[in-house]
């Protein structure tokens, strides 16, 4: 039997009346984590309550430094990323003390799809209940470590893009291998050959061949969804199947609801919501911000944020860390360095640990946390669909900028006039209302006219689109719409990809200089975000200042920053920020015939092979 890498560890934890919590088994072989943290961690508060309880938590976290450089800061080979699923099951035991048996059984791999594992131990968990030894550890290490995985094809990022937005279950169907001899595959080819007629082209349910200009028929009952590789584990002799999503990005573990965590702490139609103490980089529409957005902000610029679900299950509470953790980053796409920080379920035993970590993101259900509120900066109540601003959270230190203050403020002088930006991180509540003063309306005009083409000024369908309080009521009115999961988090993905292109077109201003700008020599059509003209700019510049400073002293900004300029020199099209000329061809209602012809033709010039056409699908 090979067996594979899928799993590093699997851990048995119990609950034992006179000692607590207590890591039994550890296979193949210790973690190397202190073992009375995982017990706690395995066992989490209330877990006896509950018939059964799902956890998850991530194992060989690194601290991260934010006045260190990022690359020296890259997890080792040696002790990886793992994500921990955790199953609790109570038994009720009248032979046992006090009635009842509670155990904890984990799996820890590097697979963010670490939900497919459930099934698998569910049997192992009731099969320790009943021979309670480190066998049943060993059979459950070589089943999921036998998992076959060597047909499963290996997506570039464009192409999982493409297959994540699409319904289309067949969607790169030729780069599937499927069980069954080349033999029969033939046949089933000559089979499908049809005759090359007329009717049989327009028929339903047919294509053509390109490679040999046959017309085929496809046969809907052999058809597999293609957004999953379908495979099995064999554990005991039971064969399980197993489905493994093919579209999860970077930032996305578990299988989480970016809409339960909207609908959630999105407030009642008939409350306004909670006034929060006004911060210059939560704030984006002012004390009564949606409080979804206040989480993307605090997300977007390093907050200590803790979700709080007391008598919830930890399960639950992990899931509302794993969705914020794919919200920030734009859904994977945009933005890493998350789930690195992210602490789906942890407790009071951990707390030293979590409060070393700068913007964590952590779930507890003991309401403990809620009482200190110098160990967080932004709380989400589960239970009261409540998000709170810490009082506290003007002490926090302030970081080092890439500028002193003194170059920063001189900067802001000479390109805003009299308008302050405050990059301070512990800029204080009264300042910052002080702060709100009218946007600069001079000095931007010449290097917008010349760098961004606002020359002939056309109008923008629904020209307050792209704020925060008209997105979140297009987010709203799509879940209302019974718009699917994968549908919404696409609309943040948007939104925070928009965020980024913003900033560097801020740093161009501000700093004259930026490492993540879409800008080479010979593009002459123009980079960034598009807006209707110059107003509507500095109105979205002005909206988005504050938490632009607050995003560029994290560390998603440096990871962002160090990736920008690989991603631009492996890119297939050069020349031509494809993302832009979409964008003003779908949002610009009167373009000049002479743009619009220049920007098919430097699309004609540009997307020829088939990598540049793959990237031009995602970017769409």
């Amino acid at each position: 039997m090979t067996l594979n890498n899928h799993v590093q560890y699997i851990l048995l934890a119990e609950f034992d009346i006179d000692k607590g919590a207590s890591l039994k088994y550890q296979y193949p072989n210790e973690t190397g984590t202190d073992e009375h943290i995982l017990s706690e961690l395995m066992l989490p508060d209330g877990a006896h309550l509950r018939a059964e309880d799902w956890t998850i938590f991530c194992l060989n976290q690194l601290t991260p430094d934010p006045d260190q450089d990022i690359v020296k800061q890259v997890q080792s080979e040696e002790k990886p990323l793992l994500y921990v699923l955790n199953l609790v099951r109570t038994k009720h035991d009248a032979t046992a003390r006090r009635g009842a048996r509670v155990k904890a059984m984990a799996i820890c791999t590097r697979h963010q799809y670490l939900h497919i594992y459930k099934p698998v131990l569910l049997l192992a968990m009731e099969n320790y209940f009943e021979n309670p030894s480190m066998e049943i550890l060993e059979s459950l290490y070589e089943a999921v470590n036998s998992m076959d995985l060597s047909r499963m094809p290996k997506f570039t990022w464009h192409e999982r893009q493409i297959l994540r937005a699409s319904d289309n279950k067949t969607m790169f169907e030729e780069m599937f291998i499927d069980d069954g001899s080349t033999e029969q595959q033939q046949v089933e080819e000559d089979i499908n050959i049809m005759e090359d007629t007329e009717f049989n082209k327009l028929r339903r349910g047919t294509y053509i061949d390109l490679a040999s200009g046959n017309v085929r028929e496809k046969i809907p009952a052999l058809t597999k969804d293609r957004h999953f590789f379908e495979t099995k584990i064999e554990y005991e002799g039971i064969k399980l199947p197993i489905k493994i999503p093919l579209t999860v990005n970077n930032e996305e573990v578990g299988d989480f609801s970016v809409i339960k965590l909207i609908n959630t702490f999105t407030p009642n139609m008939n409350s306004p919501g909670s006034l929060n103490p006004h911060h210059p980089h939560l704030d984006s529409t002012g004390p009564y911000t949606h409080p979804i957005m206040l989480l993307l902000n605090a997300l977007l610029t390093q907050k200590r944020i803790v979700f709080l679900g007391y008598g919830h299950p930890s399960g639950e509470v992990a899931n509302y860390v794993l969705a914020a953790c794919a919200l920030g980053s734009g859904c994977g796409t945009v933005l890493k360095g998350f789930t690195e920080r992210a602490f789906p379920y942890t407790n009071l035993t951990s707390v030293d640990d979590l409060l070393k970590c700068p913007g964590f993101i952590a779930g507890v259900t003991n309401p403990t946390y809620e009482e200190h509120t110098s160990w967080w900066d932004v709380l989400c109540n589960i239970d009261t669909g409540k998000i709170t601003v810490s009082k506290d959270i003007d002490a926090v230190k302030a970081r080092k900028t890439s500028m002193s203050p003194e170059d920063a403020a001189a900067a802001a002088a000479a390109t805003f006039a009299n308008f302050s930006l405050g990059r301070s991180a512990s800029m204080s509540s009264q300042q910052y209302k002080q702060q709100q003063q009218h946007f600069p309306q001079q000095n931007l005009h010449h290097h917008l006219h010349q760098q961004h083409g606002y020359g002939q000024q056309p109008q923008i369908s629904d020209e307050k689109k792209d704020s925060d309080v008209e997105f979140m009521n297009e987010v709203l009115a799509s879940i209302q719409a019974h718009y699917g999961e994968t549908s919404i988090r696409a609309k943040f993905q948007d939104y925070v990809f928009r965020f980024v292109r913003l900033a560097a077109i801020y740093e161009e201003q501000v700093y004259h200089t930026t490492k993540i700008a879409w800008n080479v020599p010979g593009m002459t059509l123009g980079y960034g975000p598009v807006f209707a003209d110059e107003a509507s700019m500095k109105r979205e510049l002005q909206a988005n200042a504050q938490r632009i400073e607050g995003w560029r002293q994290t560390i998603s900004y440096k990871y962002y920053q160090m990736e920008f300029t690989h991603r631009i020199e492996n890119s297939c099209i050069q020349k031509l920020d494809v993302y832009r000329q979409i964008s003003k061809l779908k949002r610009l209602r009167q373009i000049p015939d002479q743009e619009v012809s220049s920007i098919y033709e430097a699309f004609l010039n540009n997307i020829i092979t088939h990598r540049q056409m793959i990237e031009v699908r995602k970017r769409k």
